[in-house]
């Protein structure tokens, strides 16, 4: 259970920081309402069908949004119990940042286009290649997954320690 603590506090941080970030950058940038967004999640199973299942589509967006935070959370975790945190702020800060961009990176590139592969294999809808996300994404992947992952992960390791 010791292990699960600081999974499950980085992720629901995280799921909330990136999630409420990705509604605020919708809503400025397209107008877009919280509940497109999380809709905009469950497209990647449910396809451009999601924006039609309403409520439903939105928690299932929800729930998969939550998943993907808790699995880069215990992916850090395992990370690091593998090599050391940096001992100082600014490395811990640097070592976030770096997560945080390979986590959008490994979104952007490698988890939308197999989903579009999957979803093309039962809604025989062509696969899509063009990155799901943008700049603006980067940038809240870099402040709002990596770096309160590492600073929780970091939290926890200094307590264990004591």
């Amino acid at each position: 259970m010791r292990d699960l603590k600081p999974i499950l506090y980085a992720g629901a941080i995280v799921g909330v920081l990136d999630i409420t970030a990705a509604c605020i950058n919708a809503r400025v940038l397209a107008g877009f309402p919280p509940a497109h967004v999380l809709q905009s999640v469950a497209g990647g199973l449910l396809g451009r069908g999601t924006y039609n299942g309403g409520f439903a589509t939105a928690l299932l967006g929800i729930a998969m949004h939550f998943t993907m935070a808790l699995t880069v959370a215990a992916i850090f975790y395992a990370l690091t119990r593998r090599f050391s945190l940096p001992k100082k702020l600014l490395g811990l800060v640097a070592v976030g940042m770096l997560y945080g961009a390979a986590v959008f990176a490994v979104n952007n590139f490698a988890t939308a286009p197999f989903l579009s592969w999957i979803r093309s294999l039962y809604l025989h809808t062509p696969i899509l290649f063009k990155p799901p996300m943008g700049w603006s994404q980067l940038v809240i992947h870099l402040f709002c997954v990596g770096l309160p992952i590492a600073l929780v992960m970091r939290q926890y390791s200094s307590l264990h320690r004591r």
